[in-house]
């Protein structure tokens, strides 16, 4: 299966979606809430909290 490489931009703004769809599922489930995160998961969070601003 071919994979889309992500630019880091593309990256930072998957990591900006992602945070605000984790503090929705806090709000839902609280305590409860469960994500499992993929490689692509990870990097897009990173980039999102990472100083470099490319």
């Amino acid at each position: 299966m071919a994979t889309k490489l992500l630019s880091h931009n593309d990256h930072r703004e998957a990591g900006k979606h992602m945070i605000s769809y984790m503090s929705e599922l806090l709000e839902k489930h609280g305590d409860d809430a469960k994500l499992e995160l993929h490689s692509d998961h990870i990097r897009s969070l990173l980039a999102f909290t990472s100083a470099d601003k490319r």
